[in-house]
């Protein structure tokens, strides 16, 4: 393959990645390389190689008839995953508050102030259900709660200032964490939202009040309680296969 063939393929790989990675193609949907290449104004040939690239990854899997169809993890996958999480990201709260900054603590504040709008935007539009949808606003708002919401945990994990934890956190979350966050978020109930909410802030004080041990404990309530949410989500999802 020539170098700038092997690019393209790197290229498309990398933004049907991302593609995934944010939702906007939700696990068990088919990804047609007819309709990629129109996309993407390419033919079908390097889309081919950049869904093996994908398939390579974990992302991807081809099945008989079907083609190429986002993965998507079991409900027991997602649940140890998030079990395991708690604890590690709950050993990074409690790090953060021994070695948290005061401007990284304002940084931590500002950033939840963007999630917490994310928030109410998709509350707003969640409650003009039936009305015609703002495509737009209803991307940027989940776009918003998705940014807002890594960058506090990130921030967080930095502040540990423990590169091997870091590493193990990125690799829990690799994969499929940010596409179940993408998938599940429109269908969140108001009040499990509001209570996202109410853990960062719990979060956010115990760090602001030096506590490792309050830190630690708030991050793996929250880290639990969402994983149940992304279980009964899912668990009532179960049953729809790859759309058609």
């Amino acid at each position: 393959m020539r170098s700038n063939d092997a690019k393209l393929v790197t290229e498309l790989a990398s933004q049907i990645s991302e593609g995934i990675l944010n939702g906007r193609y939700p696990p068990n949907s088919r990804l047609r390389q007819e309709a990629l290449a129109a996309e993407f104004g390419v033919s079908r040939t390097p889309v081919r190689e950049a869904l093996s690239q994908l398939e390579a990854k974990g992302l991807v899997v081809q099945r008989k008839r079907l083609g190429a169809v986002v993965c998507a993890p079991s409900i027991r996958d997602v649940r140890e995953n998030y079990q395991v999480r708690s604890e590690v990201e709950g050993l990074a709260a409690e790090l953060a508050a021994t070695w948290i900054t005061d401007a990284q603590l304002q940084q931590l504040r500002e950033i939840h102030e963007r999630f917490h709008a994310a928030v109410l935007s998709l509350n707003n539009i969640a409650m003009a259900a039936g009305q015609p949808a703002d495509e737009a606003a209803a991307a940027q708002a989940l776009n918003q709660w998705i940014q807002s919401n890594g960058e506090f945990h990130a921030l967080i994990y930095d502040a540990s200032h423990n590169a091997c934890l870091q590493r193990i956190i990125r690799e829990l979350h690799l994969g499929y964490t940010r596409n179940i966050l993408a998938t599940t978020a429109m269908g969140m109930y108001r009040h499990r939202m509001e209570q996202t909410i109410a853990h960062h802030m719990e979060i956010l004080k115990a760090l602001s009040q030096r506590d490792p041990q309050a830190a630690r404990a708030a991050m793996r309530r929250h880290i639990l309680e969402s994983g149940e949410f992304v279980v009964a989500w899912l668990s009532t999802h179960a049953e729809a296969g790859p759309a058609a």
